[in-house]
Protein backbone atom coordinates (compact mmCIF):
# COMPACT_ATOMS: atom_id res chain seq x y z
CA UNK A 1 0.00 0.00 0.00
CA UNK A 2 2.24 2.80 -1.43
CA UNK A 3 2.18 6.76 -1.47
CA UNK A 4 -0.79 6.78 -3.45
CA UNK A 5 -3.24 4.98 -1.13
CA UNK A 6 -1.94 6.46 2.31
CA UNK A 7 -0.46 9.79 3.11
CA UNK A 8 1.52 10.47 6.11
CA UNK A 9 -0.63 14.13 6.24
CA UNK A 10 -3.72 12.30 6.23
CA UNK A 11 -2.65 10.24 9.11
CA UNK A 12 -4.99 12.16 12.64
CA UNK A 13 -3.85 11.12 16.07
CA UNK A 14 -4.66 11.60 19.70
CA UNK A 15 -8.45 13.11 18.58
CA UNK A 16 -10.71 13.65 21.09
CA UNK A 17 -13.71 10.36 21.15
CA UNK A 18 -16.64 11.93 19.30
CA UNK A 19 -19.80 10.38 18.27
CA UNK A 20 -19.98 7.62 15.31
CA UNK A 21 -21.66 9.88 12.71
CA UNK A 22 -19.33 12.67 13.79
CA UNK A 23 -16.26 10.47 12.72
CA UNK A 24 -17.68 9.45 9.85
CA UNK A 25 -18.19 12.76 8.37
CA UNK A 26 -14.58 14.02 9.78
CA UNK A 27 -12.87 10.74 7.87
CA UNK A 28 -15.10 11.53 5.01
CA UNK A 29 -14.01 15.12 4.66
CA UNK A 30 -10.53 14.39 4.73
CA UNK A 31 -10.89 12.21 1.91
CA UNK A 32 -12.32 14.78 0.16
CA UNK A 33 -9.70 17.30 0.94
CA UNK A 34 -7.19 14.70 -0.55
CA UNK A 35 -9.08 15.08 -3.49
CA UNK A 36 -10.11 10.96 -3.61
CA UNK A 37 -13.59 11.65 -3.20
CA UNK A 38 -17.07 14.26 -3.74
CA UNK A 39 -19.21 15.60 -0.88
CA UNK A 40 -21.64 13.54 -1.88
CA UNK A 41 -19.54 9.99 -1.37
CA UNK A 42 -19.75 11.44 2.32
CA UNK A 43 -23.53 11.07 2.45
CA UNK A 44 -22.91 7.41 1.19
CA UNK A 45 -20.68 6.61 3.50
CA UNK A 46 -23.57 7.54 6.60
CA UNK A 47 -25.74 5.54 4.25
CA UNK A 48 -24.16 2.31 4.41
CA UNK A 49 -23.35 2.75 8.23
CA UNK A 50 -27.26 2.84 8.78
CA UNK A 51 -27.51 -0.71 6.67
CA UNK A 52 -23.81 -2.65 7.79
CA UNK A 53 -21.66 -1.74 10.52
CA UNK A 54 -18.34 -0.80 8.74
CA UNK A 55 -17.09 -2.18 12.53
CA UNK A 56 -14.67 -4.59 11.38
CA UNK A 57 -13.15 -5.68 15.20
CA UNK A 58 -10.11 -4.86 16.72
CA UNK A 59 -11.09 -1.83 17.46
CA UNK A 60 -11.51 -0.65 14.05
CA UNK A 61 -13.88 0.95 11.97
CA UNK A 62 -13.70 1.14 8.22
CA UNK A 63 -16.09 3.45 6.98
CA UNK A 64 -16.38 3.63 2.93
CA UNK A 65 -19.24 4.22 0.47
CA UNK A 66 -22.11 2.97 -0.85
CA UNK A 67 -21.99 0.94 -4.19
CA UNK A 68 -24.45 3.57 -5.94
CA UNK A 69 -22.04 6.30 -5.04
CA UNK A 70 -19.00 4.58 -7.10
CA UNK A 71 -19.12 7.23 -9.66
CA UNK A 72 -18.57 9.63 -6.18
CA UNK A 73 -14.92 8.28 -6.01
CA UNK A 74 -12.29 10.31 -7.62
CA UNK A 75 -9.41 8.37 -6.71
CA UNK A 76 -7.67 5.56 -4.42
CA UNK A 77 -7.19 6.63 -0.57
CA UNK A 78 -7.46 6.32 3.00
CA UNK A 79 -7.31 8.46 5.83
CA UNK A 80 -6.53 7.52 9.31
CA UNK A 81 -8.14 8.84 12.55
CA UNK A 82 -7.41 7.67 15.54
CA UNK A 83 -9.71 8.29 18.85
CA UNK A 84 -7.76 6.73 22.29
CA UNK A 85 -10.61 6.61 23.83
CA UNK A 86 -13.13 5.88 21.21
CA UNK A 87 -16.02 5.90 19.09
CA UNK A 88 -18.82 4.18 20.50
CA UNK A 89 -19.67 2.45 16.91
CA UNK A 90 -22.95 0.02 16.31
CA UNK A 91 -21.54 -2.72 17.42
CA UNK A 92 -18.28 -2.04 19.26
CA UNK A 93 -15.61 0.90 20.21
CA UNK A 94 -13.65 1.47 17.56
CA UNK A 95 -10.26 3.44 18.35
CA UNK A 96 -8.91 3.76 14.38
CA UNK A 97 -11.65 4.87 11.77
CA UNK A 98 -10.29 4.23 8.30
CA UNK A 99 -12.00 6.26 5.61
CA UNK A 100 -11.45 4.31 2.46
CA UNK A 101 -12.21 5.60 -1.20
CA UNK A 102 -11.44 3.47 -3.65
CA UNK A 103 -11.53 3.52 -7.77
CA UNK A 104 -12.27 0.27 -9.91
CA UNK A 105 -11.54 -2.66 -7.54
CA UNK A 106 -8.89 -1.10 -5.89
CA UNK A 107 -10.88 -1.78 -2.40
CA UNK A 108 -10.56 -5.37 -2.78
CA UNK A 109 -6.54 -5.08 -2.71
CA UNK A 110 -6.75 -2.35 -0.32
CA UNK A 111 -9.02 -4.30 1.92
CA UNK A 112 -6.76 -7.27 1.95
CA UNK A 113 -3.71 -5.88 2.90
CA UNK A 114 -5.56 -3.22 5.73
CA UNK A 115 -6.90 -7.06 7.14
CA UNK A 116 -3.63 -8.44 6.78
CA UNK A 117 -2.26 -5.93 9.66
CA UNK A 118 -5.44 -5.10 11.65
CA UNK A 119 -6.43 -8.71 12.32
CA UNK A 120 -3.35 -9.19 14.56
CA UNK A 121 -5.04 -7.58 17.88
CA UNK A 122 -2.09 -6.62 19.67
CA UNK A 123 -0.33 -4.50 16.95
CA UNK A 124 -4.00 -2.85 16.27
CA UNK A 125 -4.03 -1.77 20.27
CA UNK A 126 -0.48 -0.07 19.48
CA UNK A 127 -2.43 1.42 16.85
CA UNK A 128 -4.80 2.92 18.87
CA UNK A 129 -2.73 4.80 21.04
CA UNK A 130 0.41 5.36 19.02
CA UNK A 131 1.62 9.21 18.95
CA UNK A 132 4.02 8.81 16.15
CA UNK A 133 2.73 8.95 12.62
CA UNK A 134 5.72 7.68 11.35
CA UNK A 135 4.94 4.64 13.04
CA UNK A 136 1.18 4.55 11.57
CA UNK A 137 2.74 5.24 8.32
CA UNK A 138 5.21 2.16 8.70
CA UNK A 139 2.80 -0.26 9.86
CA UNK A 140 -0.24 0.61 7.51
CA UNK A 141 1.94 1.22 4.26
CA UNK A 142 4.37 -1.73 4.88
CA UNK A 143 1.29 -4.35 4.81
CA UNK A 144 1.97 -5.01 1.17
CA UNK A 145 5.63 -5.02 1.61
CA UNK A 146 6.63 -7.93 3.54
Amino acid sequence: MGDAVLDPAYIKLGLESVDRDSAISAAGALLVERGVASERYVESMREREETVSTFLGNGVALPHGTYEAKGEVLGTGIVVMQYPDGVEWTNGTAHLVIGLAAAGEDHVEVLSQLADVLQDEDLAEELWTADDIGFVYDTLAGANSE
